[in-house]
Parts: C-alpha cells; structure tokens; sequence
C-alpha cells in the first residue's frame, strides 16, 4: 500500500511539474517575443537618432533629439513562474531544471530594474551629448538580446525525468 501510495505521489508531482513547465515555457516564449520587438525597436532608434542628428555637436535631453521615439518598456510576465512557486512545483523539479528556471526570472527582474533606471536616465529633462542617449538605447538593446538568449534556453530545455 505504501509503495502504491508513494507511486502515486510521484506521478501527481511529475503531472503537476509538467504543467508547471509547460505554462514557464509558454510564459517565456511570450517573454522572448516581447524582448526580442523591443531590442528591435531600440536599435531602430538608436540608427535614426545617430543617422538624423550627424550634423550637430549640440546637447539637449534625449526626447528632444530627432529620431526620439519614445521608451515604452515592455511587460514581462512571471505569472507561471509565481505559480509554480507557490504550488511547490518549482521545489519539486530536479534542481538543475529549477535552477535554470530561478536564472531566468532572476535575470528578468535585473532586466525590469535596467528598464527602470535607464528610461529615467532617457527621459531625464538635462542636455546630454547624442551619443550618451545612443549608448543607453544599445546597451538596453544587448541586454534585450542577453535575456532572448537566456528564455530561449528554458523554452528548449528538455523535460528531466
């Protein structure tokens, strides 16, 4: 009876971690997509500011450079991530999967902090030099292309049994 029982258990655990894995992928997928537009739309800005403002050694606040179009952060979620934690999913999971899904969000709240800090640097109302505004908007960009790479890895990862 012990035996059945403890085999039934680890059958529910493996269901629930399964699941838990399915929506942290899914999660992550929309979390890439939405990472991989905005690091797009930085470097777009970044191009046409440089491109539309050669022709001045001027410093002015980053919005008021043409070529500006505005630091509109995208969500990320971690809607599956909260859930898996609170339900014990994430405990349950062979470390090595639960490590790599801890480093993803982990790296996702760094990158929500950077969105923070450097959008108040971009809207800042003090004249800076272009390519000071260019900088952040790349740098912002890598660090987009950084975290793609990392959901990527746990939208791959296989399934440890």
């Amino acid at each position: 009876a012990l035996a059945i029982n403890d085999w039934n258990g680890r059958r529910h655990d493996r269901a629930a971690i399964d699941s838990a894995l399915q929506s942290i992928r899914a999660e992550a997928d929309l979390n890439r997509q939405a990472v991989s537009r905005y690091r797009q739309r930085l470097v777009t800005m970044a191009d046409a500011m440089q491109r539309d403002n050669a022709d001045t050694d001027a410093m002015r606040p980053c919005m008021a450079w043409r070529g500006w179009s505005g630091v509109e952060q995208p969500v990320l979620l971690d809607t599956a991530y909260e859930v898996a934690v609170v339900t014990q999913s994430l405990a349950k999971m062979p470390f090595s999967q639960a490590s790599r899904v801890g480093e993803v969000y982990g790296a996702q709240r760094h990158m929500q902090k950077m969105y923070d800090q450097a959008s108040a640097m971009l809207l800042a109302d003090r004249p800076v030099p272009l390519s000071q505004c260019v900088g952040i908007l790349r740098e912002m960009a890598q660090g987009n292309s950084q975290m793609a790479g990392l959901y990527a890895r746990v939208i791959s990862a296989q399934t440890e049994p």
